[in-house]
């Protein structure tokens, strides 16, 4: 084992890994995400915005945003310089558990406990 970094105060449910592999984002329990530094091991930014659990998540494959995935039904889209919601995006009646982005980053995907499959326009 390299390193371990604590923060979340609650179990973390999904990690991703910016394309340049210098930060890592992490998704939890207690309702936040952070980007972390990977050479230095702290957070440096903390994304506050869902009322549930964040259970998913994934960085465009540019680098510059983050789209999460939580058990109050919604997505959001998230600039990881700035740690600002872009966009809430509403449309599962039940929790958010897989997120994932097209190679081109112009898609994202959403799987859901209410049974379905959705497919978001990020531009």
């Amino acid at each position: 084992m390299f390193e371990v970094i604590k923060g979340h105060i609650e179990s973390v449910n999904a990690v991703d890994i910016t394309p340049d592999g210098k930060f890592i984002v992490s998704a939890s329990s207690d309702m936040t995400l952070r980007l972390w530094s990977i050479k230095k091991g702290e957070a440096l930014r903390v994304f506050d915005g869902h009322s549930g659990e964040v259970n998913a998540i994934a960085v465009t494959p540019d680098g510059q945003s983050l789209v999460s995935g939580s058990r109050d039904n919604t997505l959001r889209l998230w600039d990881l310089k700035t740690g600002d919601c872009i966009a809430t995006l509403d449309g599962h009646s039940d929790d958010v558990t897989a997120v994932a982005i097209t190679p081109d980053g112009q898609f994202a995907v959403s799987g859901s406990e209410d049974g379905t499959i959705r497919l978001w326009d990020l531009g």
